[in-house]
């Protein structure tokens, strides 16, 4: 799967997005789900329905009273594409997943969607007032560990593939004026492609763990060396686009120029809410080896 996202993201950060989140959605229904949603969502998904997991809410959060869904999702993408989306929602008790039919375009906003990447996401708000839709798990099962934070290197594995591309193409860029073999352009974008060779097996490594027997053994760490593959694919990207803008030069900034248009898909890709919290759980773990002991980063090498 790896492999999957990180070439899907090389080729199209927007349809990788897509398939990440139809993956996201297959995982949650495979864990969570019953076996009736299991076989159900199998034999959609195999009929070409693409699924999404739609997290961010609007300033108006969506809730769940047990019948309907009310509130809007923001920051949605596929619509138009996405036939069902599970949608975190307030409960009762608890957050509850809720699997809902996606497809009314009267609930979709595309306007809402004005940022300078991502284009062809297809990302917008979507409304969820009166809708009706079929639980997905107990209340209070989405944030476990490691389905949810330990998920997030299927991202880094999608965001490796934009560095890589972005790399790419900026190398056919400045082959074709005659500058890729000037020292300067190899002293800038050598360091950044050796740096994103590194990571590949890192993050292999984070999701072995975070999908197979290690993450059941002890989901907590699983889920931190996940973030950490996020945050060190963020780093590397925002490295990589300065670096790539600074060898182009200014016809990156065309607003038809292919290389630009990756910087900026993967600039608006990268982001993350709470971005800083999350440096600061993975600092704490791996400087004290995720045992508050005293271990040390030496500890999460064999781990």
């Amino acid at each position: 799967m790896h492999r999957a996202l990180r070439r899907a993201g090389h080729e199209d950060l927007s349809e990788a997005r897509l398939l990440e989140g139809h993956v996201n959605a297959h995982r949650l229904v495979c864990s969570l789900g019953s076996d009736a949603q299991r076989r159900r969502t199998e034999s959609e998904m195999r009929a070409g329905v693409l699924f999404g997991v739609w997290g961010a809410d609007s300033a108006t959060k969506v809730a769940w009273d047990g019948r309907v869904l009310s509130g809007a999702k923001q920051f949605a993408s596929g619509l138009g594409r996405v036939g069902k989306a599970i949608v975190p929602a307030i409960g009762p008790d608890a957050q509850q997943l809720v699997i809902v039919d996606a497809s009314d375009p009267g609930r979709h906003r595309s306007a809402d969607w004005n940022m300078t990447g991502m284009q062809a996401s297809l990302s917008g708000g979507f409304l969820c007032d009166g809708l009706t839709g079929e639980t997905l798990g107990a209340p209070g099962t989405y944030q476990r560990e490691p389905g949810f934070l330990g998920g997030t290197w299927r991202i880094a594995s999608v965001t490796l593939g934009g560095i890589a591309g972005l790399l790419d193409r900026a190398a056919l860029a400045l082959g074709r004026r005659g500058y890729l073999d000037a020292e300067a352009q190899a002293l800038r974008l050598g360091p950044l492609a050796i740096r994103a060779l590194a990571a590949e097996d890192a993050i292999l490594r984070a999701g072995v763990i975070a999908e197979g027997a290690a993450g059941q053994k002890d989901p907590e760490a699983a889920a931190t060396r996940s973030v950490a593959m996020r945050l060190l694919t963020e780093e590397l990207a925002q490295e990589a686009i300065a670096g790539v803008e600074r060898s182009v030069g200014l016809s990156l900034f065309r607003v038809d120029d292919p290389v630009g248009t990756h910087a900026r898909d993967l600039a608006c890709y990268i982001r993350q809410a709470a971005r800083d919290a999350m440096m600061l759980r993975v600092a704490r773990s791996l400087l004290t080896g995720g045992t508050g002991q005293g271990a040390g980063l030496e500890a999460w090498f064999d781990a």
